[in-house]
């Protein structure tokens, strides 16, 4: 038995968002940057969008990237949190913190986050089935 979950995207992302999202669901483009500071909602977006796909992709796995590694708990996967909150999809995925993970109980999909301060942990990256489609690389570049 499948279990149905509807949500009205326009109650949890913001508005200018919304034809992102459109276009990632009709294929549009296979790169997205999000710009903007603080406040802006692109890590919102973006940790729904991901899990909006995943859902969707069993055969999809993520990577979910920050310049150091000691930040990720109380950024991304914090944030990754919220999504399976305001989602309604807790129930679907395990959370671990030590690997920093989560996996979805009924398929094994995997939602990595690594840091790119060790590129060694990049190097031998394989998941245990499918592939990985999505790459959420979580950053400040500076333009000078």
């Amino acid at each position: 038995m499948t279990t149905r979950i509807q949500i009205r995207l326009s109650d949890t992302m913001a508005k200018p968002f919304l034809a992102v999202h459109r276009d990632v669901k009709a294929h549009g483009h296979t790169y997205y940057i999000c710009g903007g500071g603080r406040g802006s909602t692109k890590s919102s977006y973006i940790s729904q969008e991901i899990l909006l796909l995943l859902m969707q992709h069993r055969d999809c796995n993520a990577v979910i990237l920050r310049k150091v590694a000691n930040t990720l708990r109380n950024s991304v996967y914090r944030q990754m949190e919220w999504a399976l909150d305001v989602l309604h999809l807790n129930a679907f995925w395990k959370k671990t913190v030590n690997p920093m993970e989560f996996v979805r109980r009924s398929t094994g999909q995997k939602i990595l986050f690594l840091g790119v301060d060790d590129k060694s942990k990049l190097k031998s990256l394989k998941m245990p089935h499918g592939y990985v489609g999505i790459v959420w690389f979580n950053s400040k570049f500076r333009t000078t």
